[in-house]
């Protein structure tokens, strides 16, 4: 089975639901050991945010079957308009 194929079954043979509760359950996690790294960097190891990182991954893709995928990139294309206006404008600082 291709990585696709593995994609598409979780796509046709999972409901909707539980899809779109999964990849909010990948995204949480992620979010959970990314504000651990920033705030206690020495008690996390970073292979935890790799894992997340791919298991999220995985999860969009499952995602992308159930949102009209122009509309995304359109999206994407409108951010990072704005990310490269702020960047050259040197609006964009990024520090805390």
């Amino acid at each position: 089975m291709t990585n696709k194929e593995c994609i598409r079954h979780l796509v046709d043979n999972n409901d909707y639901k539980y899809n779109l509760l999964k990849s909010a359950e990948e995204l949480q996690e992620l979010a959970l050991v990314l504000t651990q790294m920033a705030l206690k960097k020495d008690k996390v190891d970073p292979q935890e945010v790799i894992d997340e990182i791919g298991d999220v991954e995985i999860r969009l893709k499952v995602l992308k079957y159930f949102f009209n995928k122009d509309k995304i990139k359109k999206r994407i294309q409108f951010k990072m308009g704005k990310l490269k206006s702020y960047i050259k404008e040197n609006k964009y600082i990024g520090k805390m």
